[in-house]
């Protein structure tokens, strides 16, 4: 029984830690959303459609959210993707740049002021359609804190994914998709994208858990993710909740553009942290009592 005792207090200890673990995380989510904003713009992100040969006028508003006067640059820059999770690189040097025209560069904000900044994009008559991305920066130096004298410089950025109208192609695929089989408490699954057109598509995907007993849905969940042309693109999302243990089915409906919807399917087992480790026990306990009792008829 010695055996049995040992194998609760391993399982009861790994359950404290991974509750432990996950309290760790909550609290470093909590501390990390506490950062103090200084500059900012808006809108974050536009998506927008210019025909060669013409011309389109845009609004920034740009804040001060400090309690100091503030003095705004405003520049263009191109950017690209370099990696599956996303991550920007940035480019002064490109003709994109020159497509950007703001009215005044340099604008003023007093403490806590709000200002609309206007620009024209004007794209050329021989640009080939498709997608375009382009920057549009704030930028301004600011005091580390009040009683510092260390400056720094403070860049926030408003992304515009631009289509070149013409003939273009959003042609997406699937590369793979990661969904787990056995889930005790809220998991993730992922996916990664490709988009081998000439333009970005925003993929829209769908995942339903559905009983194996009678295929009655009993959890839903929705996203979307923008695609830019000639990257690849790893999303991860969470599982929906599951409230009853069992064995389920489920069915990721994944949008690639112009290219038809993907539609996967995939199982998994699910159960609480404690009902497995129930089960796991009662497995046990009955390897170890049918081991003794032929242990006992070998020695009868």
């Amino acid at each position: 029984m010695k055996f049995i005792y040992k194998i609760i207090f391993c399982a009861g200890l790994l359950f404290v830690m991974s509750v432990i673990n996950c309290n760790s995380d909550i609290v470093h989510a909590q501390s990390s959303t506490k950062a103090q904003k200084g500059l900012t713009v808006s809108p974050i992100r536009s998506e927008l459609e210019i025909a060669p040969g013409v011309s389109m006028d845009g609004v920034l508003t740009v804040t001060n959210s400090t309690k100091e006067t503030m003095v705004v640059d405003l520049t263009a820059e191109s950017f690209s993707v370099i990696n599956q999770q996303y991550d920007y690189a940035f480019t002064s040097e490109s003709e994109m740049t020159k497509w950007v025209s703001f009215s005044d560069s340099k604008i003023e904000l007093a403490a806590g002021e709000s200002k609309k900044a206007n620009y024209t994009i004007g794209v050329p008559l021989s640009a080939e359609p498709g997608g375009r991305y382009i920057s549009l920066f704030a930028s301004t130096n600011m005091h580390v804190d009040s009683d510092s004298s260390i400056v720094s410089r403070q860049r926030v950025a408003s992304l515009l994914y631009l289509t070149v109208t013409g003939k273009i192609t959003r042609s997406g695929n699937l590369i793979y998709l990661t969904s787990p089989n056995i889930v005790t408490e809220k998991v993730d699954w992922s996916m990664v994208l490709q988009n081998t057109g000439t333009t970005h598509f925003r993929s829209r995907y769908d995942v339903k858990i559905l009983s194996i007993i009678n295929n009655e849905v009993v959890a839903t969940s929705q996203g979307d993710a923008l695609i830019l042309p000639g990257s690849l693109r790893l999303i991860t999302d969470g599982l929906p909740s599951l409230k009853l243990p069992g064995l389920y089915k489920v069915v990721y409906t994944i949008g690639l553009g112009d290219t038809p919807a993907r539609v996967e399917t995939r199982y998994l087992f699910y159960s609480s942290p404690l009902v497995l480790i129930f089960v796991i026990l009662i497995i046990l306990a009955s390897i170890y009592t049918a081991y003794r009792l032929k242990c006992r008829k070998a020695k009868n």
